[in-house]
């Protein structure tokens, strides 16, 4: 109760701010207004294609990796861990409601949109070791610190229970951090979260309102694609006449068809106008202000007009997307997991496997490991580590072989001292039969 009196005093004291907005007033207003006119938070941002590209991209891959749970191998090595307590609660089932591709969904969306996903530990009351992964609404949950002690402490609020087996009164629940798995976004403290939406809210709002206007430009506006005009007023007659025989120029049978009118008719295309064409030139520049935001590329955007492919191919793509876009994410889950979920199994880890989205890049790796043995500072062994596999059994994985004849090195050398050896004793030999 000690830390619900204290945190109550200091939420009290704040509320009703109007330069830190509390939840209640930005439920309230829609969200942030921003200088564009509309108002941005982070549920209705993903109204924006570009934003929901991004973020189902980046959730979804992150989602889609499978994520094992390895034993560690001495002197080196791993080995899955099937029949470990932890590894069906990764990669398959992290609570019963939900598998394990919609929570790391969930926690990656929560990260990109609201600056970190929050799940609860739940452990087994006997033995303490972990039980189910809950995710928390990021919205819900503020780090604090003790009072006097000073020590990190996550505050939970709400009115519905977010896991079986919470009730509820409204009160705020308060867990220790080795009981909550966060992944935050980029953030300039380690007691906050900064939301991406919230700091970003001026190029959402852009985007936004390009995405009213347009809607209200074709749904309101008057946008012809040309004029007949005639010199004189036409009969009614006449008028149905003409009307009838502009359909046959109408569709993709009939583009350019040559055009008879008579009777001073006069048709003037209608161009696109400057204003307009500057609208479509702003949607380009939003679109590359939010995929410079989430680091997603253009070309994964299908936006191929002014982007790079980062070299010939798919390969590059991939590469570049794991090694600048996912790797960042998935590092910090790792150390996360290892940290929150195997802080009493340090023979254990968790990892994720992208071999899977860079197998594209198979033969130049194959053609780097040659070189690599062929130069005698790869073996084997070596070589079957970069590619997420185990040694080879009784060590044979161990050898690095020259580029003479792919010998062992000891053995290379030991063939060499006796050959010198032999062609030293029949020279002498020779000179002795002389």
């Amino acid at each position: 109760m000690w830390l619900f009196n204290r945190f109550k005093k200091q939420k009290e004291e704040a509320r009703g701010l109007l330069t830190d907005p509390n939840s209640w007033l930005m439920k309230a207003t829609g969200g942030y207004l921003t200088n564009s006119g509309t108002y941005i938070n982070e549920n209705n941002v993903l109204g924006i294609a570009g934003v929901y590209s991004c973020v189902r991209i980046i959730a979804w891959a992150i989602a889609g990796l499978p994520l094992h749970t390895y034993k560690r191998l001495k002197p080196r090595g791993k080995d899955k861990a099937h029949d470990f307590y932890l590894y069906d609660m990764l990669h398959d089932n992290p609570n019963p409601e939900q598998t394990s591709f919609e929570f790391r969904s969930l926690m990656a969306t929560g990260q990109l949109l609201w600056g970190a996903g929050v799940a609860e530990i739940e452990r087994d009351p006997v033995t303490g070791k972990p039980k189910y992964l809950w995710p928390i609404p990021t919205y819900c949950v503020t780090p604090r610190r003790t009072p006097g002690m000073n020590l990190l402490v996550y505050e939970v609020t709400g009115e519905e229970p977010y896991r079986p087996g919470l009730k509820s009164d409204g009160l705020s629940r308060f867990l220790w951090p080795e009981d909550v798995l966060v992944f935050p976004a980029i953030s300039s403290t380690r007691d906050s979260w900064r939301s991406p939406i919230t700091t970003h809210r001026e190029t959402f709002g852009l985007a936004s309102a390009l995405k009213e206007f347009g809607a209200k430009t074709f749904g309101q506006g008057v946008n012809p694609a040309g004029i007949i005009s005639v010199d004189s007023p036409l009969g009614e007659a006449a008028e149905k006449n003409l009307l009838e025989s502009l359909k046959g120029y109408a569709g993709l049978a009939s583009v350019h068809r040559l055009m008879y009118l008579n009777a001073g008719v006069k048709f003037e295309r209608v161009s696109l106008p400057p204003q307009d064409a500057q609208f479509i030139e702003s949607q380009k520049f939003t679109l590359a202000e939010i995929a410079r935001i989430f680091n997603v590329p253009l070309f994964l955007l299908s936006e191929t007009e002014k982007s790079t492919t980062w070299g010939s191919g798919i390969e590059e793509i991939n590469q570049a997307f794991v090694s600048y876009t996912l790797n960042p994410y998935l590092v910090q889950w790792e150390q996360e997991i290892k940290k929150k979920l195997f802080a009493q199994e340090p023979g254990y880890f968790a990892e994720f496997c992208v071999e899977g989205l860079l197998r594209g890049k198979l033969l130049d790796r194959y053609k780097a490991y040659a070189i690599g043995r062929q130069h005698t500072f790869l073996s084997p062994d070596d070589i079957r580590e970069l590619e997420n596999k185990n040694p080879l059994p009784n060590g044979l994985g161990e050898r690095y072989d020259t580029p003479l004849n792919m010998a062992n090195v000891e053995i290379a050398d030991e063939f060499l001292m006796k050959d010198k050896e032999e062609g030293g004793s029949e020279k002498e030999k020779g000179i002795e039969h002389e």
